[in-house]
């Protein structure tokens, strides 16, 4: 049961975090990662670094999110 909970609680902090990250990119009028410099830069390059890394950080917390829900699903 401690598993389970311990899962559960890994769960609730990649939601967080996951929600907060999707908060910093950038959509169509720049969003709120251009407030903290990652839009210096970004008309002459495309995609700047800042971007690169929030997207595979995304990606990543989204695959530990991913793999709680699975966890959560054969436990229950």
């Amino acid at each position: 049961m401690l598993l389970y909970y311990t899962i559960a609680f890994f769960q609730v902090v990649f939601c967080v975090v996951l929600v907060g990250l999707i908060l910093l990119h950038s959509g169509k009028g720049g969003g709120l990662s251009s407030s903290l410099g990652g839009g210096i830069g970004g008309t002459f390059s495309g995609t700047t670094i800042m971007e690169k890394n929030l997207t595979r950080l995304t990606l990543i917390i989204m695959g530990l999110f991913t793999l709680t829900n699975v966890a959560l699903f054969f436990l229950a």
